[in-house]
């Protein structure tokens, strides 16, 4: 072997060096360097209070770096090692996030919590996966005639219905006053709401509306998008954001109040977000209402406020109603068919913190649980009908400087439910579980 002298070895050294240096600076440029200063992982304490929290969604607001922001999918492993899906996601229309520092944003973690009793904690651990969001969530907006649905494993569950408002005639013009959203059952695919038609065309599965609001010029013009009568309606302008994932589905859409006058009276900000669990599905709406002058709303239970309509079925007495089958649930009492309540009628049934309506549809039964949202406004009088329609209203002033801002919960399931189920779970929507989060480096 042919040694090399030292001036050899010195002159193949200068040589080696920046040629090294050349390949790692240019692998530096093609494959950037990871950094882990704020790994996604977190470790969370959940503590039930006094509600049991199984089978139910919790919600954990954390702060990430803008750069990770994006919607991502989250392994969260409980205490005993088994794992549950989560999700990242923006807060909700009616989220407050606290102030965040500059450069990151506020979100949420989501998740379903199989097990937590009363009275108990636990603590898991939320980390992000490697490939940040999946590729076939189970809940999947998808574009459908006039509509949007939402899928959950395929099968539709929700569908928002958006016609484009058609004054050609009385029908069309009928058909197209209102935008609205169908509730389906995600086991046998059975429509449990109303459209356009039948009893009470105006009524039209989970909807909003009031009939009489005061706006204009010392609000001497009156309106009534509740019935959408005369010029008066209510038209889907745009959907605002979509959301799919693993957890929780999540529609904003803006809706136009015209009135009578054929001005925008309102402009409405409305969500529907859903999270199906082992026993059903939970749906919340939210609605944020704007106007650039003074509106009033007024009206009553049986004709304003944010409602439920279960199919036409019910009612139909050309065919075989089924109304005679419809019971409601109240706080303590579980009522008998053709016992329903509504105020004025009854002044002392307001301010229910839920109530349910139990009805039977293409042969089988459904229940629909109704929850208010504690930080609602006003009073809220309730109304409930044999049909199946229920809900409530309050009265209320809006402003360009006071929006008005309304929530509430449905849980929608297949069979019945008890009256100690209905609490606990409207009780969790009004008092959620207390969450504790450090980062879990």
């Amino acid at each position: 072997m042919k040694h090399i002298s030292a001036a050899g070895f010195l002159s193949l050294f200068r040589f080696i060096v920046p040629v090294v240096l050349g390949i790692v600076s240019v692998a530096a440029c093609v494959w950037p360097r990871q950094t882990h200063a704020e790994p996604l992982a977190w470790k969370i304490r959940i503590e039930a209070g006094d509600i049991d929290r199984s089978n139910l969604p919790i919600r954990v607001p954390v702060v990430l770096p803008e750069a990770a922001a994006v919607a991502q999918s989250i392994q969260i492993t409980l205490a005993d090692g088994s794992h549950v899906a989560g999700q990242i996601l923006p807060p909700g229309l009616l989220g407050k996030p606290t102030s965040v520092p500059a450069g990151k944003v506020p979100r949420d973690i989501v998740f379903v919590l199989p097990r937590l009793l009363a009275g108990t904690s636990i603590d898991v651990v939320a980390e992000a996966q490697d490939d940040r969001t999946s590729a076939n969530p189970r809940l999947h907006w998808a574009d459908a005639a006039g509509a949007t649905e939402l899928l959950f494993s395929g099968k539709p569950l929700l569908r928002y219905e958006m016609p484009v408002y058609d004054a050609s005639s009385e029908e069309t013009r009928v058909k197209t006053y209102k935008p609205f959203h169908h509730v389906f059952d995600p086991a046998t695919g059975i429509k449990l709401t109303k459209g356009d038609g039948g009893q009470y065309t105006h009524h039209r599965g989970i909807f909003f509306g009031y009939n009489k609001i005061s706006h204009g010029t010392d609000k001497k013009v009156s309106s009534d998008c509740w019935h959408c009568t005369g010029k008066a309606r209510q038209q889907h302008r745009k959907v605002l954001e979509h959301i799919d994932g693993d957890v929780e589905g999540r529609q904003r859409t803006a809706i136009d109040w015209i009135g009578s006058d054929e001005s925008v009276v309102i402009s409405e900000t409305r969500e529907l977000a859903a999270v199906p669990v082992a026993s059903g599905i939970i749906i919340d709406f939210a609605s944020r209402l704007e106007s650039t002058g003074p509106v009033q709303l007024e009206g009553d239970p049986q004709h304003s406020g944010v409602h439920f309509r279960a199919s036409q079925e019910v009612a139909d007495e050309a065919k075989s109603p089924t109304k005679s089958q419809t019971y409601y649930l109240r706080p303590g009492t579980k009522a008998s068919p053709g016992d329903y309540r509504n105020w004025p009628d009854d002044k002392t049934y307001i301010n229910a913190p839920w109530h349910a309506a139990s009805f039977v549809v293409g042969g089988k039964r459904s229940t629909v649980l109704r929850i208010n949202r504690p930080a609602n406004p006003g009073e809220a009088r309730m109304s409930e009908r044999d049909y199946a329609r229920f809900g409530s209203y309050c009265e209320a002033g809006v402003a360009a400087d006071n929006p008005l801002e309304l929530g509430y919960r449905w849980w929608v399931q297949p069979g019945e439910i008890t009256l100690e189920e209905a609490a606990r779970i409207a009780a969790d929507f009004s008092s959620p579980a207390k969450v504790t989060v450090v980062p879990n480096r």
